[in-house]
């Protein structure tokens, strides 16, 4: 019959062979085995102090290169847009900080920066009562999501181009900020409101990017093709991240790029990086160039860092 004393006694007899066991292993390993291991330890500690301290001289030294071309940036812009108007158009979900900055740049290089308008995440049409509110706002019974998508945005570039005296009170940006799809934001030192938004002649910058509430494939070409179509000169900018399985740099422009718009549409992929702003003003200044100067510029295949030099 198995008691309490059976169970201690089997207790310390494990005890005692694991004991037994240390002690053999250890007669039986050469110390000369364990010294060698313990220089490889010593050695692996010291590659891996040392990588760690050139890792963090790389940091400092990107820091430094970092804010030294933020500081040449209204060097670099300066008077490139002067006298011009223009407007951004940013998905929900982009890093707030970089449009601002965006915005900042063509400020710097001249130009009235008549607000930000925000797409926001409605754009998905996720339900079916965002489809009636969508169609209702456009005036049309569309039931194809892409189809839809492309029909309000081929009647908003008609909105944006239109002079703000010729608005109205029956505004389809007001009605489709009402609805939830658009909201208008000012910018500092701005006096523009939704009413006028974007201005008399103003060019357009969409910045779109991998934290984007609404996927790049949903918005980008509709977008594209509807301000474009409008005649109204357009840069597209990715805010691009590294994430686990997500696109890669210039992934979400692709498509616009291979397309025909690629030959009218101006696009940069490294707006998450200190120089994006900074080549956002200089493709767009290019672009109000008459003829205009059309790029694909960033890190992504196929493009070059920024703009070239254009005489004149």
């Amino acid at each position: 019959m198995i008691n309490f004393r059976f169970h201690v006694v089997s207790l310390i007899a494990i005890f005692l062979a694991l004991a037994l066991g240390v002690v053999i292993g250890a007669g039986v390993i050469d110390r000369g085995v364990v010294n060698t291991l313990n220089d490889r330890l010593d050695s692996v500690e010291s590659k891996s102090d040392r990588i760690k301290s050139e890792n963090d001289a790389l940091v400092a030294e990107n820091e430094k290169l970092s804010g030294s071309i933020q500081a040449m940036e209204p060097f670099a812009v300066d008077g490139r847009m002067a006298g011009e108007t223009t407007a951004l158009l940013a998905v929900r979900g982009v890093d707030e900080a970089k449009v601002k900055a965006t915005a900042s740049a063509q400020q710097t290089a001249g130009a009235t920066v008549s607000g930000i308008l925000w797409i926001e995440d409605k754009w998905n049409l996720s339900d079916a009562g965002t489809v009636k509110n969508l169609q209702d706002a456009l005036g049309v019974t569309i039931k194809n999501k892409a189809a839809l998508r492309t029909e309000a945005w081929r009647q908003i570039g008609v909105r944006l181009a239109t002079p703000p005296s010729d608005v109205g009170t029956d505004d389809l940006l007001a009605t489709l900020a009402t609805d939830g799809f658009l909201t208008y934001q000012g910018v500092d030192g701005g006096s523009s409101s939704l009413a006028t938004f974007p201005g008399l002649d103003a060019s357009v910058t969409m910045i779109t990017g991998t934290t984007a509430k609404v996927s790049s494939d949903l918005l980008v070409i509709p977008v594209a093709d509807g301000v474009h179509g409008a005649s109204i000169p357009l840069v597209v900018a990715d805010q691009w991240v590294d994430v686990s399985n997500g696109p890669s740099r210039g992934a979400a422009l692709q498509p616009l790029r291979e397309s025909d718009l690629g030959r009218s549409v101006s696009t940069v992929d490294d707006l998450d990086q200190p120089m994006g702003s900074t080549t956002v003003v200089l493709a767009l200044a290019d672009l109000l160039r008459i003829p205009p100067v059309v790029g694909s510029y960033g890190y992504g295949p196929g493009t070059q860092p920024m703009p070239s030099p254009v005489a004149g």
